[in-house]
């Protein structure tokens, strides 16, 4: 009986694993954009270190050079972190939230130097992202990744 349920367990582990929402893109030097259902079901952008985030959930917009990352992030824990101290409200509800705001926060990831410029608005982004001298424009991600 224990087989069978540990059997069971990893049939359920592959087949969720394999439903993942995309594949990873690479984006160099060790990053990646990708999608992570453990912590926050939204896109990531992880750095060289295995699961460390370069900028956390959500992503909606990114593009990458061989040097620099940029980023748009509807940033989940700063919009929610109220709604987290109320315990009376449903996933559901959290989610429609999360789905009304407009805040957005903008990165920089020198994947050089290993390090990250952030968070700013988007003014505070356009004027660091020209100082850098940093020319990718941002591309969204699609909704349906």
């Amino acid at each position: 009986m224990k087989i069978f349920l540990y059997s069971l367990l990893l049939l359920i582990v592959i087949v969720t694993n394999s439903c993942s929402q995309g594949s990873a893109v690479d984006l160099g030097n060790g990053y990646r954009f990708d999608y992570d259902p453990v912590i926050s079901g939204d896109d990531a952008i992880f750095g060289p270190d295995e699961n460390v985030y370069a900028v956390e959930g959500h992503v909606t917009a990114y593009n990458s050079d061989s040097t620099f990352i940029v980023a748009e992030q509807k940033p989940r824990h700063v919009i929610l972190k109220d709604v987290y101290l109320n315990s009376n409200l449903t996933y559901l509800e959290e989610e429609k939230i999360f789905k009304q705001s407009t805040l957005r926060h903008f990165w920089i990831v020198d994947k050089i130097k290993d390090s990250r410029y952030g968070p700013f608005t988007e003014q505070e982004y356009l004027q660091r992202r020209e100082e850098l001298g940093i020319t990718l424009e941002l591309k969204q991600v699609l909704a349906d990744r």
